[in-house]
């Protein structure tokens, strides 16, 4: 199940994180592309990467405490990233197959799926506009549904636009 959220702190994982606490802290988390504005963390910051010539193939590996903790309680609004919460352990990924937002036609085309097959969650900022919040488990994303009732359920490349056609 693929939500997007695109009303209020869509891009802040500060309001995005706390309703799957539970499921967040329980899985292992691939980061990639990520680009932050906000509070200074160096924890986060460390996590982004440091030459702008290879934010692509650039990514991090965490326990989902940590990230829940990095992002919990802060004013971080995540301008771009993606997110993969893996049960058990993150496997190596080839630079080419490393998840990215920025420029990345699948999101559009082929919303509901997996930039990584390990994925249960996957969370997708989108140039601080949008946030896809993908679930393998659907009850779980009705359940995150209940928090952000202004989310909305994409099934399909139309469903992606439906919110901009306005």
């Amino acid at each position: 199940m693929t939500i997007i959220l695109e009303a209020g702190y869509q891009t802040y994982l500060s309001e995005v994180l706390p309703p799957i606490r539970q499921q967040v802290e329980k899985l292992n988390w691939l980061v990639t592309g990520l680009q932050c504005w906000g509070s200074d963390s160096p924890l986060i910051e460390s996590w982004q990467p440091s030459d702008d010539s290879e934010p692509y193939y650039h990514y991090s590996v965490l326990p989902g405490k940590t990230l829940y903790g990095a992002f919990t309680g802060q004013e971080i609004q995540v301008v771009w990233g993606v997110f993969c919460g893996i049960a058990g352990d993150v496997p190596a990924i080839p630079p080419d197959e490393v998840p990215y937002a920025d420029g990345n036609r699948r999101i559009w085309t082929e919303p509901e799926a997996f930039q990584l097959a390990a994925s249960e969650i996957e969370i997708v900022a989108f140039d601080s506009s949008f946030t896809l919040v993908k679930f393998r488990d659907e009850s779980l994303g009705r359940q995150f549904l209940e928090a952000f009732p202004s989310g909305r359920i994409v099934q399909s490349p139309g469903d992606m636009l439906s919110g901009y056609a306005k």
